[in-house]
């Protein structure tokens, strides 16, 4: 998918799989800072959910070890509180939701795939894995009900 050669290629990976595996939105993981990520649970605690709730949410081991990855090789060394941030100069958090759908579909058309949307499609191809998985409709369904009402996914 995305070779791990710079620095913004291993953010831009971690990104993308966490995106793609936990079901979060652009906004939440913007917000993730990194006492966020509870290692030993395998779970990422989303603030500020669009419904107003913290709520948790699975890290599964890929998106663990892309995360490990990024935070020990390529984050830049700067004051901030904010788990993923922008190389450009000054380097600090992202601003806005663009900066992030424009890493989605850059890396996705870069893979190859035309891809018209943000970050948040990225949601719906995770339920799409799950079907495409066998697992059970009505556990997907609640999965994406859970993730649309900012409930703890892992409590489901």
């Amino acid at each position: 998918m995305i070779g791990a050669t710079t620095p913004v290629d291993v953010r831009d990976r971690a990104v993308l799989v966490l995106l793609a595996t936990a079901g979060i939105r652009n906004g939440e993981l913007r917000a993730l800072q990194p006492h966020d990520i509870n290692w030993r649970t395998g779970e990422v605690f989303v603030r500020r959910t669009k419904g107003k709730r913290d709520r948790v949410a699975p890290l599964i081991e890929e998106a663990g070890a892309a995360l490990a990855d990024y935070i020990l090789r390529a984050r830049p060394k700067v004051d901030s509180p904010y788990l993923f941030l922008s190389f450009t100069p000054p380097v600090g958090p992202f601003r806005c939701a663009s900066p992030v759908s424009r890493i989605v579909q850059s890396r996705l058309r870069h893979s190859g795939i035309e891809f018209v949307g943000g970050a948040h499609l990225l949601r719906h191809s995770l339920a799409t894995q799950l079907v495409g998985q066998r697992r059970p409709i009505n556990e997907v369904a609640d999965l994406l009900a859970a993730l649309m009402h900012g409930e703890d996914v892992l409590a489901a």
